[in-house]
């Protein structure tokens, strides 16, 4: 009786138009508007074909109207292979007909590899003839040598051999013309029906993916997931259900491109323009179409509990700690390896991602260990980076067809400062690096970067964490205006001391710079190898730069001078780089280049 007394009204959740969607860096969350013309008493508002991937602790629902909400259910119902929404009937003949695609391009590529291999072997065997007539040849060195015929004559080998004369350079010129002309008509065929043969490939490779997608969707995918909300209505009334979930598959990476100019007349002009995108990419099965799009760095809530909160025990690390960090990390992973296949670009198993909270259960597990069992240093590191909520300007549509998808978050610019250095005994080249300050209100997200100057493309970059008012810096690659030369160094060697006698090694390394821009200066530091001593008995002095006057100069951890100075438009200049090395005469001085390792 209450059956009867209910009004339902069911909907394709596919079809209902997507209002906003806010892109995690593993998830999203998305918010659909459903307009219900409901009548008065008990309605039923049924949301049919859910995502597969749906988060199902994070549906949440919202009423406009006089009308009250009674209850929210998540359904996943089986679907009856009778039933009219089961499309297996549909999928295998999709399949079927797409099987029968890719058998008819395979016939292709094997008739064309076919015609490729023939055409090749022709090749071959005209360069086996070429090569047997060029190894047969012999030059008559005297008449009598002749044959008046021009026939063969046998080597002692037993090998015909073709005896130069008028009548077989004739014929040794027309079989050079037709090899000639064949074996490029059979090239350029060859290539043709090479990249033929690639585009079939290509096409056989993408119907592959089609049919495995389609084969997972229906034989793990046969649950149909349904939204059902009851609403109690005083009256006949039209009101809006703004319904959100999270659904996986989904995510956004920050990309640049940095554009500096940099004005030879005048460096107030100089600027430093970010053009900040992000590339969403999503799988989840419905289509985003004219959405509002929000980008975060935040983790999204799931259900509305506060959630619990542990004892944070600091102690000192133990030995075994690479062990336990190592299984905490296998509890937060997924039951097989995570793929791009199976985050949803391309074709993935349903097998991963049907149950969706199961990704939660692996999260409460790895919270359930002991504290000593989880390695929490990464705690520091998230820290320093505040969440982050950019609104995109513009209403994006982004498919679920696993592709990149750019949207424009911002664009920031700002004043750069140039500063030029130099590795002269590396490269006699002076390197370009643009700094600047992020002047902007956002926070500049870890991800790659093309760098542009004057509208030149000069490389790819990784930018790292710039927080508001932070410095950053990118290098601009070699500027050819500069000119670096790293001339013959001086060296000497003599004896000093009266008991103990010493040896003392100088060197003198001439270093010569000129700038050679018209009307602009530049600020350049030159960095040069300095020894440095790793006995007591070694005694390393650096005589030029006089580090107790020289301002502009230092020894940096590495024990390297870095020398910096400015050069005016024009301005040329040789510095000195000199050094004295002391040690016990009955010894060996050995220089070897230790690499710096990274903490």
């Amino acid at each position: 009786m209450y059956r009867e007394n209910v009004h339902s009204h069911t909907l394709n959740a596919r079809k209902l138009r997507t209002a906003s969607v806010i892109v995690y860096s593993d998830r999203a969350e998305v918010k659909k508007i459903v307009s219900v013309d409901v009548k008065k008493g008990i309605n039923e508002v049924i949301l049919k074909n859910i995502s597969s991937v749906v988060e199902r602790q994070s549906l949440r629902v919202d009423v406009s109207g006089t009308v009250s909400i009674q209850e929210v259910q998540y359904q996943e119902m089986p679907l009856d292979s009778n039933s009219p929404e089961n499309n297996s009937v549909s999928n295998l003949f999709k399949i079927r007909k797409l099987e029968e695609e890719k058998n008819d391009l395979e016939s292709k590529r094997m008739s064309l590899s076919d015609e490729i291999n023939v055409l090749k072997k022709r090749v071959e065997v005209l360069d086996g003839v070429a090569g047997q007539i060029s190894k047969n040849v012999i030059t008559p060195v005297d008449k009598s040598d002749s044959h008046s015929d021009g026939s063969n004559i046998t080597t002692a080998a037993g090998n015909n051999a073709f005896l130069l004369n008028d009548n077989t350079i004739s014929n040794l010129t027309r079989f050079l013309d037709f090899y000639s002309s064949t074996v490029s008509e059979i090239k350029v065929n060859i290539r043709k029906k090479s990249k033929k043969f690639d585009e079939l490939l290509r096409s056989i490779d993408s119907l592959e993916r089609q049919i495995d997608q389609m084969r997972c969707s229906f034989e793990y995918d046969c649950v149909e997931r349904n939204i059902c909300v009851t609403i109690s209505a005083e009256e006949d009334e039209t009101v809006q259900l703004y319904i959100t979930y999270q659904v996986y598959c989904a995510n956004w990476r920050p990309t640049y491109d940095i554009r500096v100019s940099m004005n030879n007349e005048d460096s107030q002009a100089d600027s430093l323009k970010i053009r900040y995108y992000g590339i969403i990419e999503q799988n989840t099965g419905e289509n985003w179409e004219s959405a509002d799009l929000v980008l975060s760095t935040a983790t999204p809530s799931i259900g509305g509990v506060v959630p619990s909160m542990s004892t944070l025990a600091a102690g000192f690390q133990s030995q075994t700690k690479e062990c336990k960090k190592r299984n905490a990390s296998s509890l937060r992973k997924p039951n097989s390896a995570t793929s791009d296949e199976d985050m949803g670009f391309g074709s993935f198993d349903y097998n991963d991602i049907t149950d969706a909270v199961a990704l939660q259960k692996l999260t409460a597990a790895a919270a359930a260990l002991p504290t000593s069992d989880l390695d929490l240093s990464f705690v520091a590191g998230s820290e320093q980076l505040p969440c982050s909520y950019f609104l995109i300007s513009e209403p994006a549509t982004v498919y679920s067809d696993g592709t990149e998808h750019k949207v424009l978050v911002a664009e920031i610019t700002t004043k750069p400062k140039f500063l030029h250095e130099t590795v002269p005994a590396h490269a006699q080249v002076a390197y370009a690096t643009a700094t600047a300050l992020n002047t902007s209100k956002m926070t500049l997200l870890p991800g790659p970067a093309s760098v542009y100057l004057n509208a030149s493309f000069i490389a790819k970059t990784q930018l790292g964490v710039v927080l508001p008012g932070d410095e950053f810096s990118c290098s601009l690659g070699a500027d050819p205006s500069i000119k670096v030369e790293y001339k013959p160094a001086v060296r000497s060697k003599e004896h000093i001391g009266f008991v103990s006698k010493n040896a003392l090694q100088t060197k003198n390394q001439p270093i010569y710079i000129r700038n050679a821009k018209l009307n602009r200066s530049v600020n350049i530091t030159v960095k040069e190898n300095v020894p440095k001593s790793t006995d007591d008995r070694i005694k390393v002095n650096l005589i030029s730069p006089e580090m107790k006057t020289a301002k502009n100069a230092k020894l940096n951890k590495e024990n390297n001078l870095e020398w910096t100075f400015i050069l005016e438009p024009g301005e040329s200049r040789e510095v000195q780089v000199k050094w004295s090395i002391e040690y016990p005469i009955n010894e060996t001085i050995v220089y070897r280049q230790v690499l710096q390792t990274v903490a």
